[in-house]
């Protein structure tokens, strides 16, 4: 999908969006309204004249409906905008190497790696490298400090045997001393290969995986080959 058609997609959406029903349905309201005003002013008795507070409060009401329709079409507009914002941005992100979090890494030429933060000290922390399959192919136990972490793993399962290259996942418990959970924010680095514009959060193809464009931390130029 592109971006013309990304936001041919997000401004039909709007179009059709509650908003729009609920003006198009206060314009036909106001009509009647107005309507039965008209016949009741024609018809009433000139002795007894009706008291105007009566349709002054409904005109009142329905101007204030008018205004929270508006406003609910100006967010509309401003998502919109947000989202033709992010297509355009995540689109400049093809073929760039990018950090975000994430649990899929590229295992090439003997080598997989993830980049991951403990919140504090996890003295019982198991790292599970899982295969497309969802399948657990190597596991690992580390006392992990509070911090910034790199894990290398050697495309070899737990019993030493290679595995084939491909896309593989990483999965982190952490517990503390206490044998409470510890969070744990698991980053992935790769080059963009593929963009869903079919949301407002674009989601980019790194590793043979997705991350949320919002998910991104930093893109750079990929180095080429001497």
């Amino acid at each position: 999908m592109d971006i013309a058609s990304a936001s041919a997609a997000v401004q039909a959406a709007v179009n059709g969006s509650q908003s729009s029903t609920a003006s198009a349905a206060l314009a036909g309201n106001f009509d009647t309204f107005l309507k039965l005003l008209t016949t009741q002013l024609q018809h009433q008795d000139p002795t007894n004249p009706m008291s105007s507070d009566q349709f002054t409060q409904q005109l009142v009401q329905m101007s204030g409906v008018e205004q929270s329709i508006q406003t609910n079409r100006n967010l509309e507009t401003l998502l919109t905008a947000y989202s033709i914002q992010n297509s355009n941005l995540s689109v400049s992100l093809l073929g760039k190497e990018i950090t975000g979090s994430g649990t899929g890494a590229l295992l090439a030429d003997g080598e997989a790696t993830w980049n991951f933060a403990v919140a504090e000290d996890a003295p019982d922390t198991t790292l599970q490298v899982i295969n497309a399959d969802g399948a657990t192919v190597y596991t690992e136990k580390m006392d992990a400090a509070a911090g910034d972490h790199q894990f290398s793993w050697d495309g070899k399962d737990s019993q030493g045997n290679e595995v084939s290259e491909g896309t593989y996942f990483l999965k982190i418990v952490a517990n503390d001393s206490t044998g409470q959970p510890v969070a744990v924010d698991t980053r992935t680095t790769g080059i963009v290969t593929a963009i869903d514009l079919s949301t407002t959060d674009p989601l980019l193809t790194v590793n043979g995986a997705q991350i949320r464009y919002s998910q991104v931390v930093s893109v750079k130029t990929p180095e080429t080959g001497s």
